[in-house]
């Protein structure tokens, strides 16, 4: 029998709060931790700020950015809130306990000093 590997998709979801401050320039510090994740900034300090949004069932990250990226096949996705966004840079992914940042091109594996 095979055994189904899910991976956890985790974003920095911005209230609808969240995104007035922002238009109307003030600071939000969830807002700089996406930014920052987003321009390849990422560090572990940001991870306070992640929420899981999906859990696709597949061991490919590649596969699962595609499935929740151009959503083509959504029967894989489980769906966990109602703020996610289509899967985009500075998104972690989790396999098997390893974290991994959607970088512009791949994934690069970082370390988790604390528990989301």
């Amino acid at each position: 029998m095979r055994r189904c590997t899910m991976i956890k998709i985790y974003q920095i979801q911005l209230s609808n709060n969240q995104i007035d401050a922002v238009n109307a320039g003030e600071v939000v510090p969830s807002f700089n931790a996406k930014m920052a994740a987003q321009f390849g900034k990422f560090k572990s300090s940001l991870f306070e700020f992640y929420t899981e949004a999906y859990s696709v069932e597949s061991d490919d990250l590649e596969k699962a950015f595609e499935w929740t990226n151009l959503w083509n096949n959504q029967e894989r996705v489980d769906v966990l809130g109602d703020h996610g966004h289509s899967s985009s840079v500075g998104d972690l992914f989790e396999l098997d306990g390893e974290f991994f940042v959607c970088a512009d091109a791949g994934f690069k594996k970082v370390e988790v000093t604390c528990q989301l």
